[in-house]
């Protein structure tokens, strides 16, 4: 048998330093520099000077913690949240929300610029965009996770760098009926017999009322089904079981919200914006940059059951939408139908495989002169190539990833287009999540 050598990892040698922050990151980290080194210190904020410990020692950079605030910035603010530090879903309440935004912004321009190639001179001269809104009860959907401890049932999120459970009672992120109901939640969940059966809850908050989904790994006896149907009845909730299949259990079936005056309904399982205001400011300020026509022929990919979609369809002339999910695509046809009182476009849904350069022709052969579209965190690649070959005069891209999204705008770019404008969305205060809108038109035009 052979026996190979392996080295002993090297062991980090404590190294303290005085640095003073000078930016922050993408990530909400503070930016220091020691010696021509970038260093990366957590916690720390623009123009604080701190004593840091070196956690990781590169050749290019090193990451610190702070061991002493020599002083503290006018934009640290105190956290809101018990458990700040603890679970890891909003690291960055001790700054400011404009700090926040406008670190976000800083990042993707610096971004845009890096992968293009091309300077955003006409972005930068003006104020940046930020849509925002309130920092805090914003989030009306959020899953939990479950764990047992010594025969006792947790509820909450994932602690930071760790899948320990933190034990959550109060979110402030969570609107004030989802807050309100994990206490309750947790204490109903701990009379159950099965608890082990539970995977995690799922919340969401919307115009309908409360849903609550309940993933288990094996069926539940009854006593356990009929208390949890009485909780939901005494709190007005949807309650479903997710197994195999999503079993309603008691409470509304039809789940819906409003936008623009629009009705979108959904069901349980399907994606909805967490952030319901910040939608609606989303979808005005796309419409404002599309600057719809009654002439004008739209093409929406992304689609999803019509967030979008129907919006634009009570301004434009046509509205084709394409969505790679059959269930959503028959939802948005069910949409349009319901509020086919304000809907003045004709309009036509497909499904589509939109990675798929093989099913590109079954949407790119018709004519769209404005575009836009709202990809997940894969981005649009393949669907960005088709979209410069149709040649519209404008395209808004909605974008939860900015590393896909410079990809694809570099595409576009290539292909003749600049971009006009950028807009930060606040979609997740608190969190190191950057949620953007590019508006890019076609050179000449």
């Amino acid at each position: 048998m052979v026996n190979f050598y392996t080295p002993q990892k090297k062991k980090l040698t404590p190294q303290k330093l005085t640095v003073t922050v000078s930016s922050l990151d993408t990530f909400g980290q503070g930016v220091a520099n020691h010696k021509g080194k970038t260093i990366f210190v957590k916690s720390a904020l623009p123009d604080e000077t701190v004593d840091i410990e070196l956690t990781e020692n590169k050749k290019n950079y090193a990451k610190a913690k702070v061991i002493r605030y020599h002083n503290q910035s006018k934009d640290r603010v105190r956290p809101q949240c018990e458990y700040y530090q603890q679970c890891g879903g909003c690291e960055l309440q001790h700054i400011a929300p404009n700090l926040q935004q406008q670190a976000k912004y800083d990042a993707l321009i610096n971004l845009l610029q890096k992968e293009t190639g091309k300077p955003l001179t006409n972005i930068i001269e003006n104020p940046p965009q930020i849509i925002a809104d309130q920092p805090y009860h914003y989030r009306r959907r959020a899953r939990l996770s479950i764990n047992i401890i010594k025969g006792k049932l947790v509820i909450g999120f994932r602690q930071a760098e760790s899948n320990q459970i933190i034990n959550i009672k109060h979110c402030p992120v969570l609107v004030d009926e989802l807050d309100s109901l994990l206490a309750p939640l947790q204490s109903i969940l701990n009379c159950i017999k099965q608890k082990k059966a539970l995977g995690h809850i799922e919340l969401i908050s919307v115009d309908s009322g409360i849903i609550l989904v309940l993933r288990h790994t094996m069926p539940l006896v009854d006593d356990d089904i009929n208390l949890l149907k009485q909780f939901a009845e005494n709190n007005k909730i949807s309650l479903y079981f997710h197994g195999k299949d999503l079993v309603h259990i008691t409470g509304n079936t039809e789940h819906f919200y409003f936008i623009n005056h629009l009705k979108l309904t959904f069901s349980p399982l399907d994606f909805i914006q967490v952030n319901s205001k910040i939608n609606q400011k989303m979808i005005e300020q796309a419409l404002d940059w599309l600057t719809l026509q009654p002439s004008d022929q739209v093409l929406d990919l992304f689609c999803g059951m019509g967030n979008f979609s129907l919006p634009i369809a009570t301004l434009s002339k046509t509205l084709t939408g394409i969505e790679g999910i059959d269930a959503l695509v028959e939802k948005a046809k069910f949409n349009t139908i319901l509020n086919s009182t304000e809907i003045c476009a004709e309009t036509n849904f497909l499904t589509s495989n939109l990675d798929d350069t093989q099913q590109i022709s079954r949407w790119s052969q018709l004519k769209y002169n404005k575009v836009l579209l709202d990809p997940a965190r894969a981005g649009a690649f393949n669907a960005t190539i088709a979209i410069a070959k149709l040649a519209p005069s404008k395209i808004v891209y909605i974008s939860c990833n900015p590393a896909t999204l410079a990809r694809d705008s570099k595409q576009l770019i290539e292909a003749g287009y600049q971009i006009d404008q950028v807009a930060i969305l606040d979609m997740f205060p608190q969190t190191k999540h950057i949620e953007s809108m590019l508006l890019l038109i076609k050179s000449g035009t």
